[in-house]
């Protein structure tokens, strides 16, 4: 019995990785105003010069529960198995209408939170793909992942508190007094939720901040596969860019704007850095 892999357009996948391990990847939502389209339908670097200059947070939704039936239902079709991953719920409520379409289908499918976002994600999906395709069970991919999931660091490297106070993940107080004061945040996306890993005034305290994080990398244990996302200005990531390749040489590294969604609620100037040690 074969295994077949379905994610959301929140991980970053190049086309090839797709196209390799058909992927089937369901498509957010993401618009101005009332009018929202798929994700996948948005060009990344036009979103995000629209998102610069719009007065109001664009509104994003989780794809209907609908479309992942549809989904299932004809992957299931010739009898195979179903690993759905999905996007971590603090961000979004896509992995729960993943879990309502599967009750729904008549097919066997299973859920995954991956407690996770963008290239981190892919850690996850990749492995699973890699492992389905070549003949695992489903209770061996799931071993893996779960080791994964554990393995799994991500930082998010925030240059305005706006979009992320506007979207409800922080008060909106909070994001008030860091605008008045140039505080800059650095959040750890750390079993499934945002928490603080420090903050600081000016781009100074950032730059200090990934270099404690990337030095640490230097103690740890082997990084497998790293991934670095960013919005707005490509040249965000340049400098962690450099910094990861010099700890991290041997490491499969990604270098790309996030999607819609997730830049939606980072907002313009962040960048997130992501990375999977093994022992």
């Amino acid at each position: 019995m074969s295994i077949k892999i379905v994610t959301d357009s929140a991980v970053r996948l190049t086309a090839a990785e797709i196209e390799q391990y058909n992927i089937a990847v369901v498509p957010l939502l993401v618009g101005f105003g009332s009018d929202l389209i798929a994700d996948t339908a948005v060009d990344p670097a036009q979103f995000d010069q629209q998102m610069r200059v719009s007065p109001s947070l664009p509104t994003t939704s989780q794809p209907p529960i609908g479309n992942f039936v549809s989904i299932y239902d004809a992957l299931t079709a010739d009898g195979s198995q179903v690993l759905s991953l999905h996007l971590t719920e603090t961000l979004s409520g896509t992995v729960n209408a993943a879990r309502q379409a599967a009750e729904l289908c008549d097919g066997d499918v299973t859920v995954i939170d991956t407690q996770s976002a963008d290239r981190g994600m892919a850690f996850q999906v990749l492995t699973a793909a890699r492992m389905a395709h070549a003949g695992a069970t489903l209770d061996t991919i799931l071993a893996k992942i779960t080791v994964i999931r554990e393995h799994t660091k991500t930082y998010l490297f925030v240059d305005t508190l706006d979009n992320l106070v506007k979207g409800g993940r922080v008060p909106k107080l909070a994001g008030v007094v860091t605008n008045l004061i140039k505080l800059k945040f650095v959040f750890e996306l750390a079993e499934g939720k945002l928490k603080l890993y420090t903050r600081g005034r000016g781009k100074k305290a950032l730059i200090k901040a990934q270099e404690r994080i990337l030095a640490e990398l230097q103690d740890a244990t082997r990084v497998e596969a790293a991934g670095i996302s960013y919005v707005g200005d490509p040249s965000v990531a340049d400098e962690p860019e450099a910094l990861l390749k010099k700890v991290a040489p041997q490491a499969d590294l990604m270098v790309a704007r996030t999607s819609a969604v997730i830049a939606t609620h980072a907002g313009i100037g962040a960048y997130a850095l992501m990375f999977y040690t093994v022992d």
